[in-house]
């Protein structure tokens, strides 16, 4: 479900007006319209009011349940919960992650901490992968958007920590940190954003040693599975 439906969910079952959250959050009705109808993107100080009016936490926002429902019913585990045997837990990888301009200080909801798989199941998403190589992150921003929507889950291969091959990775650069297509042309490592949006810009081979990749993303997870390595 999309930010924008959600937040409309919600707001519905609160019996709140479109203009009583503007008012509320003292922004422009019409900007909240667009909001809903996915015709404008979003800033987590947005996100923030939105959730503080609507009494939920902002987690919720990327929730697919109905309004009664919380996040843990998405078939996942807190780190409070025991771990259990004969499991493959995936966890979240720490760091900060953003699929809009980056951020040194972090662009990342924490939706989810871990999930369980059946090993069967698990092997049949990530192949031999051990556990412990796989790990996921909330991305937030709308530049990968068309590949990730604000809210997927992303499953990175943390033992791939260089470039290997044009793919989907987990890198940061000069402090900031990405979710970027990585491309290489001829001597420079294209960045490329998937949501046309946005710029492609270029690293220069004097400009490699900045960059450090912390994974490649395997698999993505919304409302469906989607592969991407």
């Amino acid at each position: 479900m999309k930010i924008g439906d959600r937040i409309r969910q919600i707001r519905t079952a609160r019996k709140m007006t479109l203009q009583q959250l503007a008012d509320t959050i003292d922004s422009d009705v019409g900007n909240l319209s667009r909001l809903e109808r996915g015709k404008q993107g979003f800033s987590e100080t947005m996100l923030q009011k939105v959730a503080d009016a609507l009494s939920i936490p902002v987690s919720e926002l990327f929730s697919d349940e109905d309004e009664d429902d919380t996040v843990h019913k998405y078939s996942v585990n807190s780190l409070a919960n025991s771990r259990r045997d004969n499991v493959y837990r995936v966890d979240v990888l720490g760091v900060s992650a953003s699929a809009g301009a980056g951020s040194s200080s972090g662009d990342v909801v924490e939706v989810i901490r871990s999930i369980e798989y059946v090993p069967e199941y698990a092997k049949s998403i990530f192949g031999n992968r051990p556990q412990g190589s796989v790990m996921l992150i909330n991305v937030r921003g709308d530049s990968m958007t068309g590949t990730l929507e604000p809210g997927d889950l992303i499953f990175v291969d943390t033992e791939v920590t260089f470039f290997d091959g044009d793919g989907i990775y987990v890198f940061n650069f000069n402090g900031d940190t990405f979710v970027k297509r990585l491309q290489k042309v001829k001597f420079e490592l294209k960045v490329i954003s998937d949501n046309k949006t946005y710029e492609t810009w270029a690293l220069t081979q004097e400009e490699m040693n900045m960059l450090h990749v912390q994974g490649k993303v395997l698999v993505s997870q919304s409302q469906q599975i989607r592969k991407h390595g």
